[in-house]
């Protein structure tokens, strides 16, 4: 799904948070198969995995003392709903699903980790130019080891881009037997710097391995 834009009626990052967890929870990406012949599908491995304290200066959303009362259960239930989701699409891997935020509750990022391989981000081709675009709606940057999934708000080739036109959806990192990927919202800046969410997939990802 494509980030709120200006306008959108998803301007408060707690609620948006909320619909965040929701969504991780009951649409789960089903992955490629990448073993096939394995009695453990996608490398699954049972490992326990925990969710880390922080990521850098992200901590979970449920102990930051802004987050409205009211919201701290759905929070809590949707994070053991997408962590039990996200096993099942992996071949009952161990998987975490827990969402983070800064101390102002200005940028959000929902965690996604599972002891198990993925397959990179895809997205189908676009010709920007033949359309008349200076981007494509959708494509995939790659920092390093992380792929990240953008989307660009259209602007006419020639036209000078919009301010924060630019979002990363989502960014991760895969090897044999981990995948670290995190969902990004809120109305903060770091979304839209694809090399500082791709960094910050990085930095999960030490915590995790």
């Amino acid at each position: 799904m494509p980030p709120a834009r200006a306008g959108s009626p998803l301007r408060s990052p707690v609620v948006a948070g909320v619909v965040g967890l929701v969504v991780g929870a009951v649409v789960v990406g089903v992955p490629w198969l990448l073993t096939s012949s394995s009695s453990s599908p996608f490398g699954a491995d049972k490992s326990a995995l925990t969710a880390p304290a922080s990521i850098g200066a992200f901590t979970p959303m449920v102990k930051n003392s802004k987050t409205p009362a009211a919201t701290l259960k759905t929070m809590e239930e949707s994070a053991t709903v997408g962590a039990k989701n996200l096993s099942a699409a992996y071949g009952g891997a161990a998987a975490v699903s827990q969402e983070y935020s800064d101390a102002g509750l200005e940028n959000y990022v929902v965690l996604e980790a599972v002891r198990a391989q993925s397959p990179i981000p895809y997205v189908p081709y676009e010709d920007a130019h033949a359309l008349g675009m200076d981007k494509p709606e959708q494509e995939i940057d790659t920092f390093g080891q992380v792929h990240c999934l953008i989307a660009n708000i259209p602007v006419a080739v020639g036209q000078a881009a919009q301010p924060n036109g630019t979002s990363a959806v989502t960014c991760e990192r895969t090897s044999a037997h981990l995948t670290v990927r995190l969902r990004f919202g809120g109305d903060g800046d770091v979304m839209h710097s694809p090399q500082q969410a791709a960094a910050l997939v990085d930095t999960a990802w030490g915590e995790l391995s």
